[in-house]
């Protein structure tokens, strides 16, 4: 029975000292910032549609407790704006941070919230958050 014990306490100390994590349930997104860091004015002539800006957007946060690999996707009203910023997560925190810009005109909106899911290799939703887009500071100009 003493062995038996040992053996056990001895497998729980090789588990924690690998850091197993088997069912990746606790993956976690944490300091997720969406500013956007230019505007450009976009006019279609040939169809008559109204002039839009299209924003790009800069993405940063961290993921943390997730081994293998993964992607960042981003939604806003359950639309995806961005999809495939590929991660390869080794269990501890992994910085990351990408710009997407989308296309459409409707995200011409201030403080926009945003949806950032992780999604892991068999395309389930791992991990989700919300953010909401902030303004870069404006430049004053020199003189």
């Amino acid at each position: 029975m003493r062995n038996f014990i040992f053996c056990l306490m001895a497998l729980a100390c090789v588990a924690c000292e690998l850091d197993i994590d088997v069912n990746n349930r606790d993956v976690q997104l944490s300091g997720i910032t969406i500013e956007c860091i230019d505007e450009t004015t976009i006019s279609n002539n040939t169809s008559g549609d109204t002039p839009f800006t299209k924003h790009t957007y800069l993405c940063r946060g961290v993921i943390s407790s997730y081994r293998g690999e993964c992607y960042i996707r981003v939604l806003h009203d359950n639309f995806i704006v961005h999809n495939h910023h590929d991660l390869v997560v080794s269990g501890g925190k992994l910085p990351f941070e990408f710009t997407f810009a989308p296309e459409w005109g409707y995200l011409d909106a201030e403080n926009l919230t945003f949806i950032i899911e992780v999604i892991g290799e068999e395309g389930n939703t791992l991990c989700r958050t919300t953010a909401v887009a902030t303004q870069h500071p404006a430049t004053t100009p020199i003189e």
